[in-house]
């Protein structure tokens, strides 16, 4: 399938060069950024693009339903994703201070307790959907770790995250069940802090009174929190089950695994070039009428980052032969680039890896169990999901621990590990509740 993304993107860029006009759901008009060079130049130059989609003309022109399913992507909220200049840096600070505050090992340490949780629960069978069952559910339950939310509200993320992402009927709705639960979390974090991300972003050191940056409201608060779930549970979910396919068809990257000619690392890196888990980023706007690649940009304009396509842009990935130059080169456009790159790459990649390495250590030798059916995609413009991936496996003969998982898919009980260490909660606001 990606080979036939790939012959579309080149397609387009034969016939429009390297800025496609395109109309999303809807007859909704916008320019799809296929160029390598391009997305660097939108991605980068804030004062002619800008994330605001308040100055998106078909919004002011009141041309957008207010039932549109990717509204939600689009509509404006007060994080980082759709703010610029000194009001970005100063939610971009906050969120990347405490980003920071996670350590690897243990969110490693997470991710593996969490992986084991899940594998205990089908590995007897030999057989799993590895979307499902796997790539799914366990980067947003490192996702409530990291925010600092229940397994119940992980009951109702779970299904509500792909709904929005796909942007299809119901997407509205769950945006609506997503924000209902982080503002009751924010609330009760407010009242009382804990060591996890929600508490760093309210009472952090670098957003108290005595500090150039104002305080956090609670809607900011909440709104960064939707970002950082969103990104973290969908984008991991989507590369994780997108390596693993490549995995379980046993195509040329599996050989190189098996025959130690290339890590898990470079098969992630090497996922990221050719099946990258988001495909397009709604959007950027244009600030003025413009000219990028063959096309004028009237002002208000929507832009389409299109992570996919440039990926594919021949004047981004050199000559030679695909597979080998793209083990190590980690130049993809897969995390953005500019003011709005994602902050989260480097646990993004702790979760990724350790989610594949841990499966693999777990379930041996996986394969495809319909390797002649062809794979069911996702429609979704905004992320490369698959439906379903059933694969079947030989298990380890690993001797379960005794905190094997029972109960719902999410599981019923905790574990006393974090991803941040003690010393977090120490650099907090002092509360008077405390």
């Amino acid at each position: 399938m990606e080979h036939e993304l790939s012959g579309l993107y080149e397609t387009w860029r034969k016939e429009h060069g390297p800025v496609v006009p395109i109309e999303l759901d809807g007859g909704i008009p916008a320019f799809l950024v296929i160029g390598r060079k391009e997305l660097q130049q939108v991605c980068q130059q804030e004062d002619l693009f800008t994330p605001d989609s308040r100055q998106w003309s078909e919004l002011q022109a009141h041309r957008v339903p207010v039932d549109w399913p990717l509204l939600p992507q689009v509509a404006y909220q007060e994080n980082a994703r759709f703010m610029s200049g000194a009001e970005h840096w100063r939610l971009r600070g906050v969120l990347e201070s405490g980003l920071s505050q996670a350590d690897s090992r243990l969110t490693r340490r997470v991710v593996e307790w969490e992986a084991d949780r899940l594998i205990d629960r089908f590995c007897e069978s030999g057989r799993a959907d590895m979307v499902a069952d796997y790539a799914a559910p366990l980067p947003l339950l490192v996702m409530l770790r990291l925010m600092g939310l229940s397994h119940e509200d992980g009951e109702q993320l779970l299904p509500a995250i792909p709904r929005l992402l796909e942007g299809g009927e119901g997407a509205q709705r769950a945006n609506e069940q997503i924000n209902a639960i982080l503002q009751r979390v924010v609330a009760a974090r407010r009242a009382q802090p804990e060591k996890d991300l929600t508490s760093w972003l309210i009472h952090s050191p670098v957003n108290r009174p005595d500090t150039d940056w104002p305080s956090l409201s609670d809607k900011e608060v909440a709104n960064q929190a939707w970002l950082t779930i969103l990104a973290g549970a969908g984008g991991c979910t989507n590369w994780i089950a997108n390596v693993m396919e490549q995995v379980v068809r046993k195509t040329e990257l599996h050989d190189l695994l098996v025959a130690n000619r290339a890590s898990i690392d470079q098969i992630m890196n090497v996922t990221n070039w050719e099946n990258p888990p988001v495909q397009n980023v709604l959007g950027r706007f244009a600030t003025r009428d413009l000219s990028l690649g063959n096309y004028q940009i009237p002002r208000g304009a929507m832009l389409v980052l299109g992570l996919a396509g440039a990926s594919t842009d021949p004047n981004a990935t050199g000559t030679g032969e695909r597979i080998s130059y793209t083990l190590t080169n980690e130049s993809h456009p897969a995390f953005g680039a500019g003011p709005h790159g994602c902050p989260g790459e480097r646990m993004a990649k702790d979760i990724v890896r350790t989610a594949i390495d841990h499966f693999l250590f777990r379930c041996r030798a996986p394969y495809l169990e319909n390797p002649d059916e062809s794979l069911d995609w996702g429609t979704s413009i905004i992320v490369r999901s698959l439906r379903i991936l059933p694969v079947a496996f030989r298990r380890s003969d690993r001797v379960l621990g005794d905190e094997a998982a029972s109960g719902s898919a999410l599981g019923a009980s905790r574990s006393a590990h974090s991803l941040f260490p003690p010393r977090m909660l120490e650099q907090l606001v002092p509360h008077a509740s405390r």
